[in-house]
């Protein structure tokens, strides 16, 4: 019984962190990270100002979060895609596919490729670009490595140049038409298909 008033807080704790980061995710994507005010998400959350410093510390670090939080839905999604593909190569192909779909999401494209690199820095996004899809991509190339498929050299310069070439690939989708989005998708795909050839071992 004496833990109950603490559980409560933390839950109430819990569900205004939430309701702070969901509002903030609404107003970055309405009006971008420069134009939107901690007073504005307050009011958008329906709670105080101070509320939303007790849980952040600035406009970056929520920022951050909400892009972080983007990031983490990409990754599961991802991941979800992955657990029933064991071909290596379709393997590839699949986080490819859901990357570059997410890239067309609206809110994504504005979150985590137009306002990330501004709000936290070039340097600061590209670490967690790399803390969250660097390591993934290297396991898939070794993979395809260890089955003969493809030859790359030590390190992972291999997998930092397609992880590159997707981060354009994807600013590329997200900046295209609506209606034009999914052939910039399928383009971007075979691109990266073919990124992946290049690397096959001479025969």
């Amino acid at each position: 019984m004496a833990d109950e008033p603490v559980t409560r807080r933390q839950e109430y704790a819990e569900l205004t962190r939430a309701a702070i980061l969901e509002a903030a995710g609404e107003r970055f994507v309405a009006d971008g990270y420069a134009a939107t005010s901690i007073d504005a998400v307050a009011a958008a959350a329906r709670v105080s100002k101070g509320s939303v410093y007790h849980h952040f510390s600035d406009k970056s670090e929520l920022f951050e979060a909400v892009f972080l939080a983007q990031e983490q839905r990409l990754l599961d999604a991802v991941s979800a895609a992955l657990a029933s593909v064991d071909d290596p190569w379709a393997l590839m192909a699949a986080g490819t596919t859901v990357y570059l779909e997410f890239c067309s999401h609206p809110e994504f494209a504005r979150i985590a490729l137009q306002e990330a690199p501004v709000a936290l820095g070039w340097a600061r996004w590209r670490a967690i670009e790399e803390r969250f899809f660097l390591g993934l991509i290297s396991a898939g190339l070794q993979t395809m490595a260890q089955s003969g498929l493809i030859a790359i050299p030590p390190g992972d310069i291999a997998a930092r140049m397609l992880l590159a070439a997707l981060s354009e690939a994807g600013l590329a989708v997200a900046a295209a038409p609506a209606d034009e989005q999914g052939e910039y998708q399928a383009h971007a795909a075979k691109v990266a298909d073919g990124f992946l050839r290049s690397l096959r071992p001479p025969t």
